[in-house]
């Protein structure tokens, strides 16, 4: 199967995207302040597997390298990267994908333990029903009360993706219900594809940190590459999963977050 040339009107819309994408970048560049490594655990929830390495590769293994604990929790299994593939079922992808997560992990290197797959279907975290969501804000209630993290690092909400969005409400939900108040910081993944949303992040939280990754950029390329899932065409699909333009975002030397402040705990709180 081959692939079908885009059209001028689309090689049009890609330019103008990679350029606003540019320009939103030299926004950030310019008015963010410099991320300070917070003390204690940190975590890193994943809706997907490469998120933490997309946006977090560097900050992890920085805080790797000088000795800080990082949990690594990933959401969903992964699953629904590739909707009908031919020769893989659901099943199958989210087998590939986990194993290609514990690489990219080990290369930023997380310890197996650190790292905890919730194993939630790929695809449905925006129509679970009111039992399920209990039960799996329960359950991240649970661990994020064993882990007592200072600091979580969390997709952009929104992020421009229903998945990503319905993480943070989980999250959110979660640390409310283990009475826990770490440090939040907002990574952007589909947001960078979406500049508006980038724009909007920018006006409505002043408080952009970034982090200059130059000194661990090689571990994440390394973590990067072992998502070759997502990153490259998987046979015989004709395209990769992730668009290569997107991707390309996080080679970057530079990480950025938003700061998220809780809302003030109620009454009745933990």
């Amino acid at each position: 199967m081959t692939a079908s040339r885009p059209s001028k009107r689309q090689r049009a819309k890609e330019f103008l995207r990679r350029l606003v994408i540019e320009l939103c970048g030299k926004l950030l560049h310019l008015t963010s302040k410099s991320y300070q490594l917070g003390e204690g655990s940190t975590v890193v929830i994943a809706p997907h597997q490469d998120d933490e390495t997309l946006a977090c590769g560097g900050v992890i293994a920085r805080k790797r390298n000088e000795g800080l604990p990082v949990h690594v929790i990933f959401i969903t299994d992964g699953s629904a990267s590739h909707p009908n593939h031919p020769r893989l079922d659901r099943a199958a992808i989210a087998a590939l994908r986990a194993r290609e997560a514990m690489k990219a992990i080990h290369c930023l290197g997380v310890e197996r333990a650190a790292v905890h797959f919730l194993n939630e279907p790929d695809g449905t975290l925006n129509t679970i029903t009111s039992a399920h969501r209990e039960s799996l804000v329960s359950r991240l209630a649970a661990l994020l009360g064993s882990i007592a993290p200072g600091e979580i690092f969390l997709p952009c909400n929104p992020d421009g993706s229903s998945e990503h969005d319905a993480t943070f409400g989980f999250v959110t939900d979660a640390l409310a219900r283990a009475g826990l108040r770490p440090a939040i910081w907002q990574y952007p993944v589909w947001t960078w594809w979406n500049p508006l949303l980038l724009v909007r992040h920018w006006f409505t939280n002043r408080d952009c940190r970034c982090l200059a990754v130059e000194d661990y950029q090689q571990a994440k390329e390394h973590a990067i590459a072992c998502y070759q899932s997502q990153i490259a065409p998987l046979v015989p699909d004709p395209a990769a999963a992730l668009p290569a333009h997107l991707v390309n975002i996080f080679h970057a030397d530079t990480e950025y977050f938003f700061r998220y402040t809780l809302p003030p705990a109620g009454p009745n709180a933990p």
